[in-house]
Parts: structure tokens; C-alpha cells; sequence
């Protein structure tokens, strides 16, 4: 038998707490360049699979029945058998097999030694080959998702596995689950799926976009973003240049005016040198515009919404549909799916993590401007909030202050 371990990543307790989670290394190789690989919840593995796994999953759940895939190690060794009567035994029987493991093959991280020997639970359960990570999001459905991911993504279906709801581990074997080991096999086997980083501790450093919006519990408020655009950009024009040519791709004269809330338009551009309009739209948390469920479908089957609202009002201010430019700035991590909307073949959308990487490299004499682009950074990630950024902030805190002691 083979199996295939899916690994729930970032459902601890401790995630609340601030103390750090042991998953973090799945995503990391130690200082020897190798993967090491820590299952949930406790480290330990059971018995019925020893020696039998090929692949661990590191996901993190999107909803139920549906996971994202966020690295994937390619099991080269098992590293404990962890045997004894109750958790308890086996998980000191465990700690006591690492000691003597790194006693000939040591396990450090950023100088700092991983496995202390005092232990009640395994902090390591693998040694990988090769630790691979996505080049786009990758999803795997369960046999009862019937739900539709945007197109933007891969998702490979399991069509004889049922997701947990409540456990962090779960197994995919070659007698019980057949036809979904070789999907992922297959998915893992795709080359052009999957890259691999140096992702050695020293070659990141502690992060901290701590910012106003934080302080005061709004770093979520649409209404906040869409001011401070407003603000820097009519403040400061060349930073607006510089976005408008660099992120939108698109020139502009310097004869221009921006309004906020112009017929509800979240940012309004008239560009009166070359007799054009820009829309912008911002989008965070919302739908678009505010569509509700209740709204009727159009003839056409898109949803109705005020994105052609807003194209035709520009479209009948300037009088020329090609003078019109329109365009929605949403987070990463908003999976809106823009096609279902009426209007929006006439809009492009903008990523915010664009726009971060754009403002970022751009110097304005503001105190508040860096607790503005620190605010956007939240919204560049590919999930609301990001733990395995919390985690390895952690980690380097807890591997300096190590140091320190020496």
C-alpha cells in the first residue's frame, strides 16, 4: 500500500496566542538543505501507514470540502515509528528516535538546533526529497464539492475521498481511495505545476506592516482605501502619474481632475487634456458594487450590477465610448469572478498586490504615506490573513533570541 497524507496547516489553538506553530518548517529547508516535515496535530502518524507514505499535502482550508495547496514534500524518509501502547508513549518513544537521529544528522535552523529532546510530541515526522510549491493556486474538491472555483485556479477533483471537517490529517490510499491517489500523483507529477525555492531560514527576515489602519481596526474599511487614494493621488501628482503609467498602463495628460463619489463612482479621473475619463473602482471585502443574491439575472445570464451603471454614465459624459477607461481594484485574496457580471467586459482588474509593489518603490515626503502602503500589504496575499507569514515571524523571533543566549 501507498498513501498520501493531506496536511490542514494554521488550525491551532496557538494561532491565537502568539506562540508559534511547529508547521512552519514545511515550508522551509533546514540549514543541510533538507525539508523536514511536521504532520498535524501532534506529530504522529498512524501505525497502519508506516513506511507508506509518498506525498504530504500542506494545505489550508478555503471551506469545507475544498483545500488549498500551499507546498508539497515529496517524503524521501520517515523518520520515527513511534511505537507504544498509548499517544502519550508513542510520542516520547518518537522524541527519543529524533535525538538519536540528529545525533548523526543534525537538524538546525537559522544555527539554532530544532530538536531539543525534551519533547513530549515529535516535532518532525519526515525528511523530504523535494519541497515543491505552486506556481499558481492549486485546489483539491472532495467527491461532494459541487461548487465552481474561478477559472484562475487548477483544482483536481477526488472523486472517492470526503473531507474531514474536523480533522487536521487525512489519509488517501491506493486500497481505500484509488482513484483520488492517482489524481494527486498525476497533479504532483505535473511539472509545470510546481517550482522549488531556497527557502532557508537566513534568507528571510522578520516582517512588520504595522500601520494606523491596525491601531483603529480598519484595515478592512473600503471606504478608508478608497479616501487615501483619493488623498495621495490629488496630493501628489506624480505619484498618480507614475500609477496611472505603471500600474493601469495607460498615459495621461497633465490637465486632469480627480473626484471621490462622483455619481458614486469611487474614484472619477477626467482627463481634460485628452477629453477621457477613468473609472476606478475599489473593491475589498463587498461584492461588486453591492450586488445582492436577490437581484435578478439579465437576459444574457450575468448578474445585474452598477458596472455598466457607471461605464454608461462616463460613456454619455464624454460622449465617446473609446475615451473611456474603466477599472477594478480588488485584493488578492477577493475571488470575484468578474465575467458573471453585467458591464464588466469593459472593465480590467487591478490586483492589489500591483499596487502595493508599486507604491512601495515610490518616496513621498508624507508621515502617513508608509502607514498607507503598510496597509495595503494585508490585501496583497492570497488569503485574508496570512499565517504562515505570522508563523515565520515567529520562528525568526524565537531562533534570535536562541542566539542571543550563546
Amino acid at each position: 500500500m501507498e498513501a498520501i497524507l493531506i496536511n490542514r496547516m494554521y488550525a491551532g489553538e496557538y494561532l491565537t496566542k502568539g506562540i508559534g506553530g511547529g508547521e512552519t518548517i514545511n515550508l522551509l529547508l533546514a540549514d543541510d538543505g533538507i525539508n523536514y516535515c511536521y504532520i498535524q496535530k501532534v506529530g504522529l502518524l498512524n501505525p497502519t501507514y508506516n513506511n507508506t507514505v509518498k506525498y504530504v499535502l500542506n494545505t489550508r482550508l478555503h471551506e469545507a470540502g475544498c483545500f488549498e495547496i500551499i507546498g508539497v514534500c515529496v517524503i524521501k524518509e520517515q523518520l520515527i515509528e513511534a511505537k507504544g501502547a498509548t499517544s502519550a508513549q508513542r510520542g516520547k518513544n518518537a522524541v527519543k528516535e529524533l535525538v538519536e537521529y540528529v545525533k548523526k544528522h543534525p537538524i538546525n535552523y537559522g544555527g539554532v538546533p530544532y530538536i531539543k529532546g525534551t519533547e513530549d510530541y515529535p516535532p518532525i515526522t519526515f525528511a523530504s526529497s523535494k519541497l515543491l510549491f505552486p506556481k499558481e493556486q492549486v485546489f483539491i474538491l472532495d467527491k461532494d464539492y459541487n461548487k465552481k472555483i474561478s477559472d484562475n485556479f487548477k483544482t483536481f477533483k477526488l472523486t472517492d475521498k470526503k473531507f474531514s471537517r474536523q480533522s487536521l490529517l487525512m489519509y488517501v490510499d491506493t486500497i481505500n481511495n484509488k482513484e483520488s491517489f492517482e489524481t494527486i500523483k498525476a497533479m504532483v507529477d505535473e511539472e509545470d505545476l510546481w517550482e522549488e525555492k531556497d527557502t532557508r531560514l537566513d534568507q528571510y527576515k522578520e516582517t512588520n506592516h504595522f500601520n494606523f489602519l491596525s491601531l483603529i481596526r480598519k484595515e478592512d474599511d473600503e471606504l478608508a482605501f478608497s479616501n487615501m487614494f483619493s488623498y495621495f493621488f490629488n496630493n501628489y501628482p506624480n505619484l498618480f502619474k507614475g500609477f496611472i503609467k505603471e500600474v493601469l498602463k495607460e498615459d495621461i495628460s497633465y490637465d486632469y481632475e480627480i473626484k471621490r463619489e462622483f455619481h458614486n463612482i469611487d474614484l472619477w479621473v477626467e482627463d481634460k487634456g485628452n477629453n477621457r475619463v477613468i473609472v476606478i473602482e475599489n473593491k475589498i471585502k463587498s461584492g461588486i458594487n453591492g450586488v445582492s443574491p436577490r437581484h435578478d439575472f439579465s437576459e444574457d445570464g450575468l448578474v445585474q450590477s452598477q458596472l455598466l451603471k457607471y461605464y454608461k454614465f462616463a460613456v454619455d459624459y464624454i460622449k465617446d465610448e473609446d475615451k473611456v477607461e474603466c477599472f477594478i481594484c480588488v485584493p488578492n485574496y477577493n475571488k470575484i469572478d468578474l465575467k458573471a457580471y453585467k458591464g464588466s467586459k469593459h472593465y480590467t482588474e487591478i490586483k492589489y498586490k500591483e499596487i502595493y509593489n508599486y507604491l512601495i518603490t515610490q518616496t513621498v515626503d508624507n508621515v502617513y504615506y508608509r502607514d498607507f502602503v503598510n496597509a495595503l500589504y494585508k490585501h496583497t496575499k492570497d488569503v485574508p490573513i496570512d499565517y504562515s507569514e505570522e508563523l515565520l515571524n515567529y520562528m525568526i523571533k524565537k531562533v534570535n533570541k536562541e542566539k542571543r543566549k550563546v
